[in-house]
């Protein structure tokens, strides 16, 4: 039963791609920008290893990996991605950096974007690598204990809530239909599972602005000094238990 518990956790979550992830987005002066999303998947290493006896375990906590990829090249590696997902991809890279001694995992995919617009769609994709690069790592796994059919579809925060941008304004909203549904979310609820088990599931916003801010709305905003890098912390519980955290409202 201790393995079974074990594996779910293992693939709940490696389907979320971290334990923390960090997303920080820069915005230039004409709209253009770079986002760059971090995943700390550090502890997952240190609980594969208390399952013990999984396939090849062994040879992944004795790698050391430091490397970054253009996500080009990996295209056509990619499962479900649509012709336009794969064309945008020539936009971004990832970076991996592993240290299975240390139980050290970060992943990084980085996009450059045009417009703000494009934001949305890099993010749903930057989901959709990582889900594969996770499923890959933890699928032996998975499959050994015949729990391979029974991994959720990877959902995130950022799926229910409206992200907006207009000139001098950026807005996060609730998108209060989704939110109605969040509570049968698989994903979400196996990610509140696992923070029960004392796995902390956390995530963090940092958007750089191109000029102060004139004005920031928000539970939970945190604004720097010089006004120009707005933060925005939370957990797993702030999503399911006070969902108006991750909202916020700011005009530069």
């Amino acid at each position: 039963m201790k393995r079974i518990v074990l594996v779910l956790s293992v693939v709940s979550i490696f389907l979320t791609g971290c334990f923390e992830t960090t997303e920080e987005i820069t915005l230039n002066e004409d709209g253009s920008g770079v986002l760059s999303n971090t995943s700390d998947m550090s502890a997952v290493i240190n609980l594969m290893k208390n399952m013990g006896g999984a396939d090849g375990l062994d040879k992944l906590t004795e790698q050391r990996l430091d490397t970054s990829i253009s996500l080009g090249v990996m295209a056509d590696s990619i499962t479900g991605l649509s012709a336009e997902e794969k064309a945008s991809l020539q936009h971004g890279t990832m970076r991996v950096k592993m240290d299975g001694k240390e139980e050290k995992y970060f992943t990084n995919l980085r996009f450059d974007f045009n417009n703000p617009e494009q934001i949305s769609s890099f993010n749903k994709l930057s989901a959709k690598i990582l889900g594969n690069r996770i499923k890959d790592m933890a699928g032996k796994e998975a499959a050994a204990s015949g729990l391979g059919d029974k991994m959720p579809e990877v959902t995130s925060f950022e799926d229910y809530y409206d992200l907006s941008y207009s000139k001098g304004e950026i807005k996060r909203t609730i998108n209060k239909e989704r939110y109605a549904k969040a509570s049968s979310d698989e994903y979400l609820s196996g990610l509140k599972e696992s923070s029960g088990m004392g796995i902390p599931i956390t995530a963090t916003y940092i958007i750089n602005l191109p000029r102060p801010a004139e004005k920031v709305e928000g539970k939970n905003v945190t604004l720097s000094e010089d006004k120009k890098k707005i933060t925005v912390k939370v957990d797993i519980d702030d999503f399911f238990d006070s969902p108006e955290k991750l909202e916020f409202k700011i005009k530069y």
